[in-house]
């Protein structure tokens, strides 16, 4: 079988490829101990994933963290070091055979790992196990402004690649990898290995969740399948030509009397256009009638059911509504340009859990800059309809800075 939607495949390291959750908790215990702050080990294991300048003001607010964030997050690597040191650190089962299978089929390789490059190290050498020689590229906490659950990370590693997200995967194994991925725009797979559980992993947004790496190898075809469904290689360029036909329609809008709102719905293919729709309120006086609401309802009967590689673009950030419809139609990715902040359904809406439904990747910032301008046009050709003007007026001035692309 051939994936020829993915490009490469991204990997979380703690918890995921070596089995040291269990020390991260008992080094962030001792580190906090040493401050006379005291947390049970499963207070503490429900942060493990998060950076630890996520980690220590989440725990203990901001003024702690600005007074003695930076001597915590100084002792939690020598503690884990010793910990290491005394316990060692099993590798799971799979992970390099898993790894050199991936590279076998033509995919580049990343870690991501929100340890700095001196904490990598000490994993490598008592684990034995040389993990960045695995790889093709390796990003950590250094290169970063902001770990996880923040997008930095992953973000990073994709434009390290070379590639748009849509053309990338990530495997993890807490919650904030997923999202993290999510708003990085790559899909991602969870497994259980690291100590949490299936349900709390997709409900943060993994499509697929597996035992550990092994399992994942042993099932690789269906991982693969799940995370590249469709046969179209989503490069930036190719991003960019479906953006195009979104904001052909959009200009149509503008001559129908409408707001710049424009969609589109591919096949997985990448160059069938099912259907595509503008904004109709003003035509129909219904509220609903969102553009990716159009494109939804003339693609109605032309859709197989099982169809899961659908790829909707949009040249506004979805709401919530239409974001919930592409997930219940079991859209794979989502496309838009220009953001909408005051609303961000595709950050508002949470992941789906029904089996017929999918959590979609979701690309920004694609042509956002064309879809801002046709706003400006938009708001300049004097429209009518006094809400949508203070609406594209509030979206606008939250969108002040320009964006990339």
């Amino acid at each position: 079988m051939t994936f020829r939607m993915l490009s490469a495949f991204i990997f979380d390291v703690d918890g995921t490829l070596v089995d040291t959750n269990g020390l991260h908790v008992e080094a962030w215990r001792r580190a906090f101990a040493a401050r006379n702050i005291h947390f049970n080990a499963d207070r503490i294991f429900v942060e493990v994933g998060k950076g630890g300048d996520t980690l220590v003001p989440d725990m203990l607010g901001e003024t702690a963290d600005k007074e003695i964030g930076e001597d915590l997050r100084k002792r939690q690597p020598e503690e884990f070091e010793k910990l290491a040191k005394e316990h060692g650190i099993r590798v799971f089962d799979g992970v390099v055979e898993l790894m050199q299978e991936l590279r076998r089929r033509g995919l580049k390789t990343a870690l991501a790992t929100s340890s700095n490059e001196k904490q990598l190290s000490v994993v490598e050498k008592y684990s034995r196990c040389k993990l960045s020689e695995l790889v093709d590229e390796v990003v950590n906490a250094g290169e970063i402004e902001t770990s996880k659950p923040a997008p930095d990370l992953v973000q990073a590693t994709v434009k390290k690649l070379g590639m748009s997200p849509a053309e990338c995967a990530m495997l993890g194994d807490t919650p904030y990898d997923a999202e993290s991925a999510k708003h990085a725009g790559v899909v991602c797979l969870g497994l259980t290995c690291g100590g949490n559980g299936a349900e709390r992993l997709m409900s943060s947004g993994t499509r697929r969740v597996y035992r550990d790496p092994a399992e994942m190898l042993a099932k690789l075809d269906e991982a693969l399948h799940v995370v590249s469904p469709g046969p179209a290689k989503l490069t930036r360029r190719t991003l960019e030509d479906l953006m195009r036909t979104a904001l052909r329609t959009a200009e149509e809008a503008i001559g129908a009397g409408e707001a710049s709102i424009g969609a589109a719905l591919f096949a997985g293919d990448g160059k069938t256009l099912i259907a595509r729709g503008f904004n109709e309120l003003n035509r129909t006086g219904n509220k609903a009638a969102h553009a990716e609401m159009v494109a939804f309802a003339q693609a109605a009967g032309k859709v197989a059911n099982e169809a899961r590689d659908l790829i909707l673009v949009s040249t506004l950030e979805p709401c919530v509504m239409c974001t919930g419809a592409a997930m219940e139609a079991a859209v794979d990715t989502i496309v838009y340009g220009l953001r909408a902040p005051a609303d961000s359904g595709t950050g508002r809406v949470a992941p789906p859990r029904s089996p017929e439904s999918q959590m979609p990747r979701i690309v920004a910032d694609v042509l956002a800059n064309e879809s801002r301008a046709l706003f400006d046009r938009w708001l300049k050709e004097g429209n009518v309809n006094p809400q949508q003007r203070a609406y594209v007026s509030q979206l606008l001035d939250l969108n002040a800075k320009p964006a990339r692309g």
